[in-house]
């Protein structure tokens, strides 16, 4: 009894970490391609915003991909705290 709460409760995590925890990670990742992208600015964020949904898409899979909760959010936080440094932090 006890397991199957247990796995109910890791599904349950799980799906909230692609559903919660991958849209920052696709918002920094077209942020960090729209910064460092040798295009003109305006193609930049043009190619930034029209990847957000294609990003948010392939982070979600992947967080349903993972063995467990524990991965899925500390892959979450571990990219988007990558992200985070390249958006805000590096010099352009």
């Amino acid at each position: 009894m006890a397991s199957r709460r247990l796995a109910r409760l890791d599904s349950a995590l799980r799906v909230l970490a692609a559903l919660v925890g991958t849209l920052p990670l696709a918002v920094l990742a077209s942020v960090c391609l729209a910064r460092f992208a040798p295009l003109a600015e305006d193609t930049r964020s043009a190619l930034g915003f029209s990847l957000v949904v294609p990003l948010w898409l392939a982070a979600m899979c992947f967080a349903f991909l993972t063995r467990s909760a524990a991965r899925a959010w500390g892959a979450c936080a571990a990219l988007g705290a990558l992200l985070l440094a390249l958006a805000y932090v590096v010099p352009q």
